[in-house]
């Protein structure tokens, strides 16, 4: 595209290939310049020609000054759906990671029911235990307290795999059979027993166990009381003192366990008035029978005289 005569000199402005050139000749010589920008050269009529050109657009030369380029600016995502082109070939919502958490959650409430089920068997079988201690059926007692332990054992890889399922009905039955294992061992060898004895059960469970414990004790206390075996009532109370003792050096938070220790204390106090009464009963009992022989001494002499 010739833009006229500068001068002695002339301007052509052409395109190589895909970029726009400036020829500007002087004679035999040729100067030749890539546009990357808007250039302003002198006309015959004075004006200034402006020649643009750059890669992609069409040359021009004008005597008016280019308009400015509109600036882009960057516009607001609103199209946000699964079709829309901003989330095309984008998994919005994992389908496999789903199936893995509904097969979670039905796997644990099958494990839930399954644990549910033995551990009201564990239960049953521990109270039966209790039952039949209290009945002097000893031998019976340890083989419902080993049917409870098995039980409690098969459930451990459950337990393993679901932590969460340990609170609640397992807790309950695993107390259930450390109050059984404790009244068996206290009437087998007149000791507590130890924690250690009960690998199966938690701290809080064995503590929980214990104290429930003592309201069997304070049962079999009874019993004895109305064979009057004064000595087995004062071992059962010696004992429920002397958890109560160590109890009080726990910071108990409030819970199942605060209540059960606060309840330890009536159960002491139930026992040592059961000890107050065997002892009453058994004075009235000297002076009735101390006053029932006077009567026969003083008839027996009346007679023979």
């Amino acid at each position: 595209m010739p833009l006229g005569p500068l001068g002695r000199a002339a301007v052509l402005l052409c395109r190589r290939g895909a970029t726009t050139q400036l020829c500007i000749s002087l004679g035999h010589l040729h100067y030749w310049r890539s546009l990357r920008a808007p250039i302003a050269l002198p006309s015959p009529t004075g004006n200034r020609v402006y020649c643009s050109g750059s890669p992609g657009f069409a040359s021009s030369a004008s005597t008016s000054p280019p308009a400015p380029a509109p600036t882009a600016l960057p516009q607001p995502i609103t199209d946000v759906s699964p079709g829309g082109d901003l989330m095309a070939g984008v998994e919005v919502i994992s389908e496999s990671d789903w199936q893995h958490l509904g097969a979670h959650l039905a796997a644990y409430d099958e494990q839930r029911e399954a644990l549910i089920k033995k551990c009201r068997d564990m239960q049953k079988l521990a109270k039966q235990a209790v039952y039949s201690l209290h009945r002097g059926e000893a031998a019976r007692a340890e083989q419902q307290l080993d049917k409870t332990e098995s039980l409690a054992r098969e459930l451990l890889p459950a337990l393993a795999k679901y932590p969460s399922l340990r609170p609640g009905s397992y807790s309950a039955a695993i107390e259930e059979y450390a109050e059984a294992k404790a009244f068996s061992v206290f009437l087998r060898e007149g000791r507590l027993v130890r924690s250690e004895e009960l690998p199966l059960a938690e701290p809080e469970e064995f503590l929980g166990g214990v104290l429930d414990f003592t309201g069997e004790l304070n049962r079999y206390a009874v019993a004895r009381a109305t064979q009057r075996d004064r000595a087995a009532v004062q071992r059962c109370r010696d004992l429920v003192d002397g958890l109560m003792g160590r109890f009080l050096q726990f910071d108990l938070r409030n819970g199942s366990l605060r209540k059960k220790f606060d309840a330890l204390k009536y159960t002491l106090k139930k026992m040592e008035s059961t000890l107050y009464e065997l002892a009453l009963t058994e004075a009235m009992g000297f002076k009735v029978e101390a006053a029932g022989m006077e009567p026969d001494a003083a008839g027996g002499s009346g007679g023979g005289g």
